[in-house]
C-alpha cells in the first residue's frame, strides 16, 4: 500500500467511525439536556477543565509518542522493541494515572469550590476520576495501532466507548437515578464507556498478540504496508526509554501547558457571564448550552479533520526524517485543502440551518443562534488543529506550543474584556482573534520548511460559490417541502441536509477533476 493510501485508509476508517461515534454522542447530549437540564448540564461541562489536566499527562504525549516510535520500530523490522515500549508505556501510565486518580477524587471538594466556584461539581469530578487508569492503558494501545496503520481498532474502541456511555446513562436513568437526575450521571455514564472501551482494546491487543501471530492463524504484521527485512537490534532499555521521552515530554509539556490555559480559559467563561448576565444561574445555563449543545455541532464535521490529523503525524515524521520532500509537499498542500474545504462546507450549512437545528435538536432556540453565531469558526478550527500535527510531524513541538500559547493568550484577553461588555459575542471575537493569529504564525513555520503549493481560487473562492449556491438551493428545498408534505421537521432537516451535501460534494469533485486532468 502506497504512503497516500496508507493516510487515506486510515483517515477514512477513524473518520466512519468517529461519524458514528459522534452521531451517538449527539444522541445522548440530546437526552442528556432533557433529562438534567442546561445548568446540570453546564455543572458537567465545568468538571472537564480539571479532568482534562490529569486526562493529558496520561494520553496525549505518550499516545502520540508510542505511534511515532512504533512506525520507526516497524519500518526497522525491531518487533521486539516495539512491544518492550509498549508494555512499558502501559505499566508506567497505569501506576501515573492511580496517583492523578487520588488527587481528584481526594480533592474534589477543595477544587470544585475554591476553582470551579460551584461546590455541587465535586461530585460529578469524584465518578470523572475513576475512569483515568482505564484510559492511560487504552491510549497507550491506541498509539501502538495507530504506528502499525491499524487504525481499526481505535476505531472500533471509539464507538465502543460511545455505545456504552449511552446504554450505560440510560439504564442509570430509569433506575438509580429515575427520581433525581443530575450531573452525576453524565460523569457515570462517560466512566462507563472509558471502561468497556479499555477492556475491549486490551482484549484486541491480547488477541493480535498472543493468538494471531503465536499460533499463526494470520500473522498480524504480514499485512503491514512497507514491511522492512527484520533488523534484529534490541536497544538497551536505557536507550528505548531515552528516545520515548525524548518525543514524548515535549508532546505532554505541550498539551499540558495548553490545557491549563484551556482550562482557564473554561473557568473564566462562567464568571464572567455572570457579569455580562447579573445572574449566576443563568450564566451557568449559558454556558452549558454553548459548550453542551452548540459548540459539539461544529466539532462534529471535525470527525474527518481529527481523524487526518492523527494519521498526518507519524506519516509526516517518517517522510520527514527520509527527505521526501515533493511527497511532503503534496500531502500538506492536499490535507489543507480538504480541511478548508470541510470548513467552508460547514460554515455555510451552520448558517443556514444552525437556528432550525437548535429548535429541532435541542428544542433550544439559544443553542440554535450559537450554532448560527459561531459557525464561521469552522475553517479556522480544522486548519489550525492541521497545521500544528503538521508541525509536529516535523518535530517542531516547541513552535507549535507557543503559537498555541500565544492564540490562547489573545482568547483569555477577550474572555476577561468583551465577554462582560458584549456576553457570549465577546467570546466569538476571542476565539477569531486566537485562531488567526495562531494559523499565521503556524503557516509561517512550515514554509521555512517546506513552501507548499496553494491555490486560492481552487481552496476557497470556488468551494464558497459552491456552498453558498446548494445552501440556498436546499433552503428552499427546505421551505418548499415543509408546506407540502407532512415529514417530522427532524426527518425533514435530514432530507435536505443531504442533498446539501450531496449537492456540495458532487460539485466539488467534478472541479477538482477538471482542474487536475
Amino acid at each position: 500500500m502506497s504512503y497516500k493510501k496508507t493516510i487515506f485508509t486510515g483517515t477514512l476508517i477513524l473518520t466512519i467511525s468517529g461519524f458514528l461515534s459522534r452521531t451517538l454522542g449527539f444522541y445522548n447530549r440530546i437526552f442528556l439536556s432533557n433529562l438534567i437540564g442546561a445548568k446540570e448540564l453546564g455543572i458537567y461541562q465545568l468538571i472537564f477543565p480539571v479532568y482534562l489536566l490529569c486526562f493529558t499527562l496520561v494520553c496525549h504525549g505518550f499516545e502520540t509518542g508510542i505511534s511515532n516510535l512504533t512506525s520507526r520500530f516497524y519500518a526497522c523490522g525491531q518487533r521486539k522493541n516495539i512491544y518492550r515500549l509498549i508494555h512499558f508505556t502501559c505499566v508506567f501510565s497505569f501506576l501515573l494515572s492511580l496517583l492523578l486518580f487520588l488527587f481528584l477524587y481526594e480533592g474534589a471538594g477543595y477544587l470544585s469550590k475554591s476553582l470551579l466556584k460551584e461546590a455541587s461539581a465535586a461530585p460529578s469530578l469524584r465518578i470523572a476520576a475513576l475512569s483515568l487508569p482505564f484510559v492511560a492503558i487504552k491510549s497507550c494501545l491506541h498509539g501502538y495501532y495507530i504506528g502499525l496503520n491499524r487504525s481499526s481498532v481505535p476505531a472500533v474502541s471509539q464507538l465502543v466507548e460511545q455505545s456504552a456511555r449511552v446504554g450505560g446513562i440510560y439504564l442509570l436513568s430509569v433506575s438509580v437515578y429515575a427520581f433525581c437526575a443530575d450531573a452525576r450521571i453524565a460523569a457515570w455514564g462517560m466512566v462507563i464507556g472509558e471502561v468497556v472501551s479499555a477492556i475491549y482494546t486490551i482484549l484486541a491487543y491480547w488477541y493480535s498478540r498472543y493468538i494471531k501471530e503465536r499460533f499463526g492463524f494470520c500473522r498480524f504484521f504480514s499485512r503491514q504496508p512497507h514491511r522492512q527485512p527484520a533488523r534484529k537490534k534490541i536497544l538497551p532499555f536505557s536507550s528505548l526509554l531515552r528516545e520515548f521521552f525524548r518525543f514524548s515530554v515535549p508532546l505532554t509539556i505541550n498539551h499540558f501547558s495548553l490545557t491549563i490555559i484551556s482550562s482557564l480559559e473554561n473557568l473564566l467563561i462562567p464568571l464572567m457571564l455572570v457579569q455580562y448576565l447579573g445572574s449566576h444561574t443563568r450564566a451557568l445555563e449559558t454556558y452549558g448550552t454553548l459548550t453542551g449543545m452548540a459548540l459539539p455541532f461544529l466539532f462534529f464535521p471535525a470527525t474527518i479533520v481529527n481523524s487526518l490529523s492523527v494519521m498526518l503525524l507519524p506519516a509526516i515524521s517518517s517522510s520527514y526524517k527520509q527527505k521526501k520532500m515533493a511527497l511532503i509537499k503534496s500531502t500538506i498542500a492536499k490535507s489543507l485543502h480538504y480541511c478548508i474545504v470541510i470548513g467552508i462546507f460547514s460554515t455555510f450549512a451552520f448558517l443556514i440551518y444552525g437556528n432550525t437545528l437548535g429548535e429541532i435538536i435541542f428544542d433550544n432556540p439559544e443553542a440554535g443562534h450559537y450554532v448560527y453565531l459561531f459557525a464561521i469558526l469552522c475553517p479556522f478550527m480544522y486548519v489550525a488543529q492541521t497545521i500544528s500535527s503538521i508541525l509536529n510531524g516535523f518535530g517542531q513541538t516547541k513552535q507549535t506550543l507557543y503559537h498555541n500559547l500565544i492564540g490562547m493568550a489573545v482568547r483569555i484577553l477577550f474572555i476577561l474584556t468583551a465577554i462582560p461588555a458584549a456576553g457570549i459575542k465577546g467570546y466569538l471575537y476571542g476565539l477569531l482573534s486566537g485562531y488567526a493569529i495562531q494559523i499565521s504564525l503556524d503557516l509561517l513555520c512550515i514554509f521555512k520548511i517546506s513552501l507548499f503549493p496553494f491555490s486560492v481560487e481552487k481552496t476557497l473562492l470556488l468551494p464558497s460559490a459552491l456552498a453558498l449556491s446548494g445552501g440556498l438551493c436546499s433552503q428552499q428545498l427546505y421551505h418548499l417541502l415543509s408546506g407540502k408534505t407532512s415529514l417530522p421537521p427532524f426527518f425533514l432537516l435530514a432530507v435536505c441536509g443531504i442533498f446539501y451535501g450531496v449537492f456540495f460534494t458532487f460539485f466539488q469533485l467534478f472541479l477538482e477533476h477538471i482542474t487536475n486532468p
